[in-house]
C-alpha cells in the first residue's frame, strides 16, 4: 500500500487550478473595495488605513497566483481584471446616485 504526503491529498481533494481562481476572486473583490475606499478616503468619509488594509489584502492574493507558477491566463486575467475593479470601485464610489424623494409616495397630498 502506498502512503501519500499531505500536500498530494490536499491536491486530489482541491486542484490547485480551482484555489488560484478562488484567491483571484478574493484579490478581485479587494481590488474593487480598495477602489472604492480610496474615493472615499480622498473625500475625507475614511480614515487612509482602511484602504491599505483593503490594498494588501488584493496584493496578497494576486501575488499568491504568481506563487511557484508561470505567468498564464488566470494570473494575467486576475491582475487585468482587479485593474479594472480597482477603476470601477472608485469611480462608483466618487460618483453616488443621488437619494430619491419618496415623500410624495409615502405621503400622498391631495392638490
Amino acid at each position: 500500500m502506498r502512503s501519500t504526503t499531505l500536500v498530494e491529498h490536499v491536491k486530489t481533494v482541491f486542484p490547485i487550478e480551482l484555489l488560484r481562481v478562488l484567491l483571484g476572486l478574493i484579490g478581485l473583490g479587494s481590488a474593487f473595495m480598495a477602489g472604492s475606499t480610496m474615493a472615499a478616503v480622498r473625500k475625507g468619509l475614511l480614515k487612509a488605513g482602511r484602504h491599505y488594509a483593503w490594498m494588501v489584502r488584493a496584493v496578497v492574493c494576486l501575488a499568491a497566483l504568481a506563487f511557484r507558477h508561470a505567468p498564464d491566463a488566470v494570473m494575467i486575467g486576475a491582475w487585468a481584471l482587479s485593474a479594472a475593479a480597482f477603476a470601477g470601485g472608485w469611480w462608483q464610489a466618487s460618483h453616488p446616485k443621488p437619494p430619491e424623494d419618496l415623500a410624495h409616495e409615502i405621503v400622498p397630498r391631495d392638490e
